[in-house]
């Protein structure tokens, strides 16, 4: 009976913490592009496609 109640509790934490990874790499992905651009002003290459840069909603 303790045994099933620490695996459900642990489920639950890697579940809540699967999420928050989620929400970072999505976050880090942005950045990534969002600096990507600036980078590419810098260099003096063309412009970024705003429609490329755009985040998605969801």
């Amino acid at each position: 009976m303790h045994a099933t109640r620490v695996t459900i509790a642990l489920l639950a934490c890697l579940a809540v913490s699967a999420c928050g990874m989620a929400k970072a790499a999505r976050t880090g992905g942005q950045t990534f592009d969002k600096y990507g651009c600036m980078a590419r002003d810098f260099k003096g290459q063309p412009p970024c496609d705003p429609a490329e840069t755009a985040a998605p909603t969801l």
